[in-house]
């Protein structure tokens, strides 16, 4: 246990942390009219309301994420 604690020097470490973000695709007016539509046609009770909400916090997590990382470049 020694010798590995030995080999290295921790004066000459350094530590890079780089978060990667997901991408997030971009949709033309067109089709996030079309997505609305669709979407207000659903029934209240829908489960796809549910997915499309969790998807929609999902981007602005993505975004909140990519923000960070543009802020400290």
């Amino acid at each position: 246990m020694m010798l590995l604690l030995t080999a290295c020097d921790p004066g000459s470490s350094e530590v890079v942390i780089k978060t990667i973000c997901p991408r997030i695709n971009e949709y033309d007016a067109k089709t996030q009219d079309r997505a609305l539509a669709e979407y207000n046609a659903l029934p209240q009770g829908s489960a796809l309301r549910l997915f499309i909400g969790d998807y929609k916090q999902l981007r602005e997590q993505i975004r909140v994420c990519r923000a960070r990382g543009a802020a400290t470049k």
